[in-house]
């Protein structure tokens, strides 16, 4: 690098303003790597009590008895249902899950989420005007247990419930996330709820 910045030392302004870009853009390229080191190796880890998710912004974990259903979500378009590329999640009692949220993984959460409310409007599930007001939720939620909820967490406490209202689930994972397509996933999540509910030993992934 020092070499190069001397060598756009004799060029002249056209070339300078090269070597300023090329850079600019080894430093982007090597932040952009500093950043995928710090992303955990996997984003799921399942055992046999428990689901877990990691993300460099933090993590959550569901016991296999707080998840009531798991598929890929579908819309309707005319006569056809169309799969969708994720995985949804019903869970159970939101007061064991929303404790574990932490400021910035409610962040994360609310923004990766919000394309499935716009889809939901382009297939006419919801209005402009539901759309409006789900896509900044509001700052106080109170779940079916009668737990309080404020700030980000209650922001998501509401999430979930409208993405319940619109596709079934409370969460949803883009298949991006994962190391299999949507379907094949949620496969392997069902093969590990029905066997919490059946005990039998199965091998970490």
């Amino acid at each position: 690098m020092p070499l190069i910045l001397a060598v756009g030392y004799w060029l002249d302004g056209r070339g300078q303003l090269v070597i300023v870009f090329i850079f600019l853009a080894a430093m982007i390229m090597a932040l952009l790597g500093v950043l995928k080191l710090r992303e955990p190796e996997f984003s799921f880890t399942l055992s046999a009590e428990h689901l877990h998710f990691h993300h460099k912004v933090g993590g959550w974990s569901l016991h296999w008895s707080n998840v009531q259903r798991i598929d890929q979500p579908r819309l309707t378009r005319g006569m056809e249902l169309v799969d969708l590329p994720y995985v949804g999640i019903k869970i159970r009692d939101y007061d064991a899950f929303l404790p574990l949220m932490t400021p910035r993984l409610a962040v994360h959460i609310l923004t990766e989420q919000r394309p499935l409310l716009s889809m939901a409007l382009r297939y006419g599930a919801i209005s402009r005007h539901e759309l409006h007001d789900w896509l900044i939720e509001d700052s106080q939620f109170r779940s079916a247990g009668g737990h309080q909820y404020t700030g980000l967490t209650a922001m998501l406490g509401h999430r979930l419930g409208h993405l319940r209202d619109l596709y079934g689930y409370d969460l949803l994972i883009h298949e991006s996330s994962l190391d299999r397509d949507a379907g094949e996933f949620a496969s392997l999540l069902r093969t590990y709820l029905a066997s919490s509910r059946a005990p039998q030993h199965l091998p970490q992934e």
